[in-house]
């Protein structure tokens, strides 16, 4: 015999539901005018953003990273020589430069990047990934790599759309390349 408990409860349960579009229908209801489309767009980003992040500090933590300091730690990688300015590393990273050199300060500790003077500015800092630096940004992409990324779930071709959209988005919006126009070639 069931309970009234049971029955209640059983008949609550529904299909999951978007919370965006949950609350869509609220936007005209409470007079919020134009631009609906973009607000739910924009907290669609943030709720995603959110989600990316959880996964993605997930796995760093093991490695006693934070989001910037691995996307630091990547920067310099993916870079010609594996050296930038503070300041680049702050315009690349979309940071203030205070937070740049305090994820300096933390990676420099742990002898995964070395800082030196410019050698024609003496008010710029260069900083280089070590040894260790490489060895251990390799092994913390393995563990994004096992959380896909933080983008669980999708597909392919999905993440090849996304990836455009937010390119060109994103070019639109100011986020040209700040160091460089030079590519890298395969020969080097």
């Amino acid at each position: 015999m069931s309970s009234r408990s049971d029955e209640s409860s059983s008949a609550r349960v529904t299909s999951p539901i978007d919370p965006l579009e949950w609350a869509r229908p609220f936007w005209a209801l409470h007079g919020l005018g134009e631009q609906q489309d973009e607000f739910f767009t924009m907290g669609s980003l943030f709720r995603f953003h959110r989600m990316v992040a959880d996964q993605v500090e997930g796995a760093l933590r093991a490695h006693k990273l934070n989001i910037t300091d691995y996307m630091l730690l990547m920067t310099l990688r993916l870079s010609d020589n594996g050296t930038r300015l503070i300041s680049q590393l702050a315009r690349i990273l979309l940071v203030h430069a205070t937070t740049a050199t305090l994820a300096t300060d933390r990676l420099e500790k742990r002898g995964l990047i070395v800082r030196s003077p410019h050698p024609t500015d003496r008010r710029a800092t260069l900083v280089s990934i070590t040894a260790a630096g490489k060895r251990i940004s390799s092994e913390a992409t393995d563990s994004v790599r096992q959380v896909d990324f933080g983008l669980c779930g999708s597909s392919a071709a999905d993440r090849a759309d996304f990836a455009e959209i937010l390119a060109r988005m994103r070019m639109r919006g100011g986020d040209t390349n700040v160091i460089s126009k030079v590519r890298p070639t395969h020969d080097a």
